[in-house]
């Protein structure tokens, strides 16, 4: 007689467990899609945030730009002229005259011209000389001074294998200046 009592709790302990096996076996894909499209949104709140930033940071970049743009003087920078021959000229004349009037003497003055584009190009001048420290400083400072800008990329300062021996240290310099040109078509 306890087997007919026994039967209903066995059904329901029976039918509760085949429920929970369903309900468990549909929940653990139901989880990780959810844990996927949560990894997605974090991933994409993320994405967001890195946009935001780079917007913002667009903002402040372009204000720079501005207040750079208005701070170089193109007119300071480049050389005009209608052709780089022309300008190379120009340039070559006033690295003369600023070593001269430190003092050095030129033994050398190569120059090259590249394009860097469009209308644009980059000339470079070697320049080897000698003279004293003074002279050096001086002349440095001259070529420091010019407009359009006269640029000095790489400079070597050594001692002269020869020069007076009663007299100040005579130094030999090699410089590589470079100056920009900006040719006008006529």
């Amino acid at each position: 007689m306890a087997r007919p009592d026994l039967r209903p709790g066995v059904a329901i302990l029976l039918i509760v467990g085949v429920v929970s096996a369903l309900v468990y076996t549909a929940a653990v894909p139901l989880f990780e899609r959810a844990t996927v499209a949560m990894e997605r949104r974090q991933a994409r709140a993320a994405q967001l945030a890195m946009a935001r930033a780079a917007a913002a940071q667009r903002e402040e970049l372009e204000r720079r730009v501005s207040f750079l743009q208005h701070r170089v003087d193109e007119g300071a920078l480049f050389n005009h002229g209608a052709s780089a021959d022309m300008v190379q000229g120009s340039v070559q004349g006033t690295i003369r005259a600023a070593a001269q009037s430190g003092g050095l003497a030129i033994r050398a003055l190569d120059s090259r011209t590249e394009t860097i584009g469009g209308t644009h190009y980059r000339l470079t001048t070697h320049v080897s000389a000698s003279g004293g420290f003074e002279a050096i400083n001086a002349a440095l400072a001259q070529l420091e001074a010019a407009r359009p800008l006269l640029l000095p990329r790489d400079v070597r300062i050594k001692a002269a294998t020869t020069g007076p021996s009663d007299g100040p240290p005579v130094l030999s310099v090699d410089l590589d200046i470079d100056a920009y040109a900006d040719l006008v078509t006529p």
